[in-house]
């Protein structure tokens, strides 16, 4: 349905501009790489749109080769923002070097040697999206556990797990029941943005 669409348009067009907002107020390196997720997912949608507008065989090509790598370039975005809120929640003397953070990048490049098999880029988006939730979750856990401020945010991590797996797991969510997953995410990234909001405020307070 297309309202699910366009739905998805707006909710990742404001979480974009709130996370450029944390990204350009608290000079956080680590929201940076979620605001360029956020904006390449509108990208990505709005071109959906316009392929449901327009119906042409090559916008249809345009927009499924926008999905395909918005759907890479995004996670890989989101991969290197969770191994920068990892390395700075360790002491000082723990962290990793800040280059490590873009290895995920590097995932963009290994999709580009199998773009042309089916299977084996199908496979790779399941491992891709699969180990950015599990990350995701595992690390939000532990947060919540010591701050219950995260708990918008793990909330937000559990319905894209739902999302994730209904998607994989029933064929029928892919097509003819797309609104199920598009309304599960867009509700998760308004959660996941509203907890972000919280917990930089609290840091803001408790720092003051």
């Amino acid at each position: 349905m297309i309202w699910a669409t366009i739905l998805l348009i707006g909710v990742s067009g404001y979480v974009a501009a709130k996370l450029f907002s944390l990204t350009n107020k608290r000079g956080k390196l680590k929201f940076l790489g979620l605001t360029i997720a956020s904006a390449i997912f509108m990208v990505m949608q709005f071109s959906v749109f316009l392929d449901y507008l327009m119906a042409d065989p090559n916008v249809t090509v345009a927009a499924e080769f926008i999905v395909e790598w918005g759907h890479v370039t995004s996670l890989a975005f989101v991969l290197s923002s969770l191994a920068i809120f990892i390395r700075e929640s360790k002491p000082v003397f723990a962290q990793f070097p800040m280059i490590y953070t873009a290895l995920p990048l590097l995932i963009i490049i290994s999709y580009l040697l199998v773009q042309d098999t089916y299977a084996i880029k199908t496979w790779l988006l399941v491992i891709y999206q699969g180990g950015a939730i599990t990350v995701a979750l595992l690390m939000y856990s532990v947060y919540t556990y010591r701050r219950t401020e995260y708990a918008f945010i793990l909330t937000g991590v559990i319905l894209f797990l739902i999302s994730y797996i209904l998607f994989w797991s029933i064929s029928e969510i892919q097509d003819s029941y797309q609104w199920i997953w598009k309304l599960l995410v867009g509700i998760a990234m308004v959660l996941s943005i509203v907890g972000y909001e919280q917990t930089e405020q609290e840091f803001v307070v408790n720092t003051a």
